[in-house]
Order: C-alpha cells, then structure tokens, then sequence
C-alpha cells in the first residue's frame, strides 16, 4: 500500500504526499519498506543506498527530496533474501548505518568503524535478524546497557502482523550473536545463527530472544554482591522487561530467562524468585559458588524457593571431581532440584515442563562462548519444541 501512495505520489499530487508522509511518519523507525520485490528507504538528506541487493553500488539508489517536499525518500529494486547495507554521503564520502533502522549485522571488515552494517531482511527471506531498541538505563544501578533482539523469521510478514510470540530474555546480551570479533576471540554465541537453523528445519517454534547487555558491574550485579545483585533483579523485572516487552509482540506468557556463568547463577535466582513472571530458566555453565562462604549461595536458598512451576535447563562442561566449569556446583543444584520435586531428564530428550531439570553434561568443555555456542540447541530445542 505505501509502495502504491509513492508511485501516485512522483506525479506531484499533493493529496498522495500527504497520505504517504502520514504512513511513513506511523513508521518512521521501522527501517525500509518492501514488497513485490521493492523497497522504500528514507532519509535526512540526499544519500546512497548501497548493499548486498546492488552489489555496493553508491549510484544504483539515491535518495533524494519528493516533489520539491521534506520527505527525502529512493526506491530500487531489491529481490527477496537478507541484505546488509548502509548509507553513502557522496559530499564527504563517508558510510554511516540507517539511523531509522533498528536491525542491524555485525560486519568482520577491517574498514568499518562501525562494526556493524543495516539489514533489510525481506518478509519472506527464511530469515530472522537482530534489532537494537538502543539503551535502557537505571538510576538505581547507576548505569545504562544496550537492549538487542532476535526477532524471527517472518515477523514483518503482512499475514503475521497480529502473531505473538513467546519471549525468552538472555543475560549479557553483547555477546549472545553473530560478533565474530567478541569474546576473547571466542566469537558470540552465534544465537542469531542458531535460531534461524533450528526454527528453518521445523525442530523450534518461533521465539523473540532479547539480551540486555552486561556492564562493568557485571560481577556484583550477577551475583558476587547481594545488595547489587538485589538491585539487578529489581531493575530486571520492574523496568527493563516491561519497557522491553512493549516494543515486541509478545504474547503475555510468562517468559524464559537465561545466560551462562554467572549469568546462569542470576537466570536460575530470578526465576525461582518469580515464578509468576519466569516459565523457564537456562544456565549453562552456571558459576553457583558465590556467597557460600556466608551461607547466602543460590544453593543455600534453593530449599527456601521450594518447589516453583519452572522448567529448567541445567548444564555444565569440566569435570566433577576438579568442579571444572563448576560441574560439581551444577550436579549439586540438579539434584537439590530434585528433592524438591523436579524430575530429571537428559538432553536431547527433554520434553519441555515445568516439572522437569533437563541436564546436560559435556565432558571436557571449556568456561567460554565458544563452548556455549555448540549447546544453544538444547535449550532451545526443549523449552521451544515446534
């Protein structure tokens, strides 16, 4: 439809302008618009569309002024699939990502300062791709962290405007994707990756997955402090995922929340903290040990949750007997688990239930992203079975 007001647009009709800004302007930071093999893209001002779909090209879209108006728009042509791209000022030959669109790649070559290039993933692309909804901050924490998130394959698609989806949040959200520059030189976990596998082969059902990033408090505010680790989870269910949630269709379920080390330590806390918010909890690798000495671990307060409707994901490399990638914490938690009343099952054939530990153990496997990487599907596989 607004592919259709644009071209009745170009004949300078002053009716068709003004319905077409009132829909752009309804849309304004949704990124470029597509159909039928086309896209819109707005600007600021005057520049080149360059990407995959045009071979980089700075001269095959130029955005420029519509009849004489404000609205600074280009169409071209752009065949179904996921393109990277980004915007070419010719006057200062200088590159610079769409600053109205939210989704977004990370780019490996050595001359992009940014890091990352824009995406237009086309509805139909098979697809999913990660947007940023920029930083969300806390008085209390005294700090602010970037909010990303993978939406799913078609989620843009006209016939799936009204689907929702379940929501699974991850802890240290910076290095849960495709930033093959991250991590120690480990990579992200490639989720982003994952996800498009495990949802495009019909084994997990579509899911939002949205990380909140980690900050130099990370330590005190995942668990090496109660007081900061307090705060965290306050900050988690009070602002963070009601400002969140609103910007994604999520289909007002309880959600999962995970993440690995102590990441995993807080995921499993907030969980068995909240269980009318939390349907699930992940923990690879969970780092459990802090706050034992003083009686104050998770294990300690583990018996005093009780038994809550959570289905768990539990997992751990290393080795028992040296408490490598704290395997003999997570066997402890496991089987605490237990006693109180969760069954366990081992995957990959866990079915999903708030009754249930689904357990893993990977002999061996290293405390890193790489490591995690390799076990994304277990997660996904049980608490989102297609």
């Amino acid at each position: 439809c607004i592919l259709a007001l644009y071209d009745a647009s170009v004949a300078c009709d002053a009716g068709a302008i003004a319905a077409l800004r009132d829909e752009l302007d309804q849309r304004a930071e949704l990124g470029p618009l597509w159909a039928s093999g086309r896209a819109l893209f707005r600007t600021d001002a005057t520049r080149a569309v360059a990407g995959s779909f045009n071979d980089w090209s700075t001269t095959a879209v130029v955005t420029a002024p519509l009849c004489g108006s404000d609205l600074i728009l280009g169409v071209g042509t752009v065949a179904t699939g996921y393109h990277q791209y980004k915007l070419y000022d010719p006057a200062t030959s200088s590159w610079t990502l769409d600053p109205h669109d939210p989704a977004f790649a990370y780019d490996d070559f050595t001359g992009n300062p940014d890091g990352r290039n824009s995406v237009l993933a086309t509805p139909d692309s098979g697809r999913g791709y990660t947007v940023t909804f920029g930083e969300t901050c806390s008085t209390t924490l005294g700090n602010c962290r970037e909010v990303t998130a993978y939406l799913p394959a078609g989620y843009d698609a006209l016939d799936a405007k009204d689907r929702r989806y379940p929501v699974l949040f991850m802890h240290d959200g910076q290095n849960l994707w495709s930033d093959h520059g991250c991590c120690f030189g480990h990579t992200g976990w490639e989720l982003d990756a994952a996800l498009d596998t495990e949802i495009g082969e019909g084994r997990v059902a579509p899911v939002i997955v949205i990380g909140a990033a980690s900050t130099t408090s990370r330590n005190t505010e995942y668990g090496l402090d109660r007081t900061a680790a307090a705060a965290f989870m306050a900050f988690q269910i009070d602002e963070l995922q009601p400002k969140v949630l609103a910007k994604v269709r999520w289909d007002a379920q309880p959600v999962g929340i995970g993440g690995s080390s102590l990441g995993g330590l807080t995921a499993m806390d907030l969980a068995l903290a909240y269980p009318e918010t939390y349907a699930a909890a992940v923990a690879l690798s969970g780092a459990f040990w802090p706050g034992r000495e003083d009686v104050d671990a998770l294990r300690d307060r583990i018996p005093t949750y009780g038994k809550q409707p959570v289905a768990i994901y539990l997992d751990h490399g290393g080795n028992v007997a040296a408490n490598s990638d704290g395997a003999a914490d997570s066997v402890e938690v496991r089987d605490e688990l237990m006693a109180l009343g969760w069954s366990r099952s081992d995957s990959p054939s866990c079915t999903a239930s708030p009754n249930t530990v689904c357990y893993h153990s990977e002999p061996g496997a290293t405390h890193d992203e790489l490591a995690w990487k390799a076990r994304t599907w277990r997660f996904l596989r049980y608490l989102y079975p297609r």
